[in-house]
């Protein structure tokens, strides 16, 4: 305690002090101790490392996030933000696409936040942690891994001291089967803590989306000015920037495409090598493995970088799909030695090749290519989950029609895969269209609407609640009267968005028409519903599920969406484009000769 207030001149170290003069007694001693000057110089050099980074641009040098960070790249409503304290809110959920900077963003204001005086920033990344106990108990162990240990009574005091951020990295890449009950769980720390400062990180309709307790702010796709900002940011020379800058300004596709950083900087990492400009999304990724697999070799003259497996371009790209498919059916974007060993030990017997090549092949992979690179001392892990997602889509897209059909089955079957597989099935949608169709998109449709034989729509109430959000919740007063809705994310509501819009704008109308059963639900609750329940401005947040059943309007309700259903454009809409298929197929078959 003596060594802690001779050091205590600001920083963490002023802070920490802040929250031991809170405390009395023994736990201020348990505090003292965890906060000793050893441990916050430990705890200090910890938050830094992530203040070190490898880019896709520069993969062979670890580069300072400070040097190379362009603060532009996100943005909400076109407003930048340098510290937490500009959200003006204590709970955020910042979604973004693939590639858009949240990560870096989240260790940007991490790095911010450790300069100043005011709060103890901590970064963790979700998918770092193993889901095996709640999620305080494993918060609270990678913050004991960074070097202060805290016991969870020791936490609890900490976390309502109004002294502490948690920037939390990657919500999407929490495990599908851990994600509903980790997402109820940050609820519960945020009702718990509301003075425990709280960012989230997560692409959208990942299961965070319906959140009362976290204010949500989608980050903007990059305007072409800003693009050409960044470009000017990457490369120094001028001629260099021009000549991307022109093709910006003269392809509409391209400036609609490159609104992230990731795809940004990856066309000009392409167009660097080959001054090629692609016409269609597919084609812009189709160019990448080939791009990075020579664009060392472009760099130097007469040089050519060797490759210890001896495979061809053709073999190597092989080998990079099916790596990339068995890690992803995994929802591994991140892996130790021994299980890109193993992965690589499959993709040989089943490509064919010869056997023990799998630690060459971790060699060329991440050396050559760095869409995989070295991750730690002994992890690896994707440049990007949507190169991992783009390269599985290539591979399931070269298989038999047979076992597309069955892949494409088992999505439209197991809505708990939809997740995993979302972002391959937008590349699918334009690489394999026909089958997309077939296999996917229309059985999706039709199951989504239980389209019987006779062609009506014969929704059961499981199905409606696929189409709101199992976890959609209303917010109402104690009369009955509908406040805001805050919808649970569904496979429907990415897939197709305007099915997902139509169900909720009747199911509002459905709520307004029971307003006096409402009011009973309320009225007749036992008191630990009534107080789960009620918020603290006296209004009452009430799951739908929980609202229907409490009712008994549940065959009513799925009556009801399916009458809208029944007569509106989707139900023709999806006849019509099952029927235009097989009519091609029909004329297919006649033309051809075998």
């Amino acid at each position: 305690m003596e060594d802690l207030l001779k050091k205590a001149t600001g920083g963490l170290e002023g802070i920490a002090l802040d929250i031991i003069n809170a405390a009395s007694g023994v736990l201020k001693d348990k505090l003292a101790e965890a906060f000793a000057i050893e441990k916050l110089k430990v705890f200090r050099e910890n938050i830094q490392r992530i203040g070190f980074v490898k880019t896709i641009l520069n993969p062979d040098s670890i580069k300072k996030l400070n040097d190379i960070y362009f603060d532009k790249t996100v943005a909400y409503d076109g407003y930048h933000f340098e510290s937490f304290s500009q959200f003006r809110r204590s709970h955020i959920l910042i979604e973004g696409g693939p590639g858009q900077g949240k990560s870096l963003f989240l260790r940007k204001l991490c790095l911010n936040e450790a300069k100043g005086s005011s709060l103890i920033p901590i970064f963790i990344e979700f998918r770092n942690l193993k889901f095996e106990q709640s999620l305080r108990i494993e918060l609270i162990d990678a913050i004991n891994e960074l070097g202060v240990r805290l016991s969870p009574s020791m936490f609890d005091f900490v976390a309502k001291s109004n002294k502490v951020v948690l920037f939390l990295d990657g919500f999407d890449e929490i495990p599908n089967n851990s994600r509903r009950k980790a997402a109820r769980e940050l609820e519960n720390i945020g009702r718990t803590y509301p003075d425990l400062k709280i960012l989230i990180s997560s692409r959208p309709d990942a299961g965070m989306g319906g959140s009362y307790y976290f204010s949500k702010i989608k980050i903007d796709p990059m305007p072409i000015a800003i693009q050409k900002e960044f470009i000017e940011h990457l490369y120094k020379c001028p001629h260099q920037c021009k000549s991307i800058n022109d093709i910006l300004d003269s392809s509409t596709f391209l400036s609609e495409v490159t609104v992230s950083p990731l795809l940004l900087t990856l066309f000009a990492i392409t167009y660097n090598s080959r001054q090629f400009k692609p016409d269609s999304l597919s084609e812009f990724y189709s160019l990448i493995f080939p791009t990075m697999l020579y664009r060392h070799d472009r760099m130097k003259v007469g040089f050519e970088r060797e490759r210890k497996s001896n495979l061809t371009d053709f073999q190597m790209q092989k080998v990079f799909d099916l790596l990339s498919f068995l890690s992803l059916q995994d929802n591994n974007t991140r892996f130790s030695t021994y299980e890109f060993s193993s992965y690589l030990e499959k993709v040989i017997k089943i490509e064919r090749l010869n056997e023990n090549l799998e630690n060459l092949l971790i060699a060329d992979i991440s050396d050559i290519t760095a869409l995989i690179i070295k991750d730690g001392y002994d992890d690896y892990s994707y440049t990007h989950k949507s190169i991992q997602e783009y390269f599985a889509a290539i591979f399931i897209n070269r298989l038999p029609e047979e076992k597309k059909s069955a892949f494409y089955n088992m999505i439209v079957d197991k809505q708990y895969e939809f997740t995993k597989w979302q972002n391959s099935l937008a590349f699918l949608e334009t690489i394999d269209q026909r089958n997309y169709l077939k296999y996917f998109l229309i059985p999706f449709k039709k199951k989504l609407l239980r389209l019987t034989e006779k062609k009506t729509v014969k929704m059961n109430y499981i199905q409606v609640m696929h189409l709101l959000g199992e976890d959609t919740r209303v917010l109402v007063t104690e009369d009955g009267v509908i406040k805001k809705f805050y919808w649970g994310d569904t496979a429907a509501s990415v897939l197709y968005k305007s099915y997902s819009d139509f169900a909720k704008s009747n199911m509002e109308s459905y709520l307004i028409s029971i307003r006096r059963e409402i009011c009973d639900v309320i009225s007749f609750s036992n008191a630990d519903d009534y107080d789960t329940y009620r918020t603290h401005d006296g209004d009452f947040l009430i799951p739908i599920d929980y609202l229907i059943h409490f009712t008994n309007n549940r065959a009513k309700l799925a009556s009801f969406i399916s009458r809208k259903f029944d007569k509106s454009k989707f139900k023709r809409e999806v006849i019509e484009l099952e029927e235009e298929l097989n009519f091609v197929d029909t004329y297919t078959d006649e033309i051809l000769p075998f």
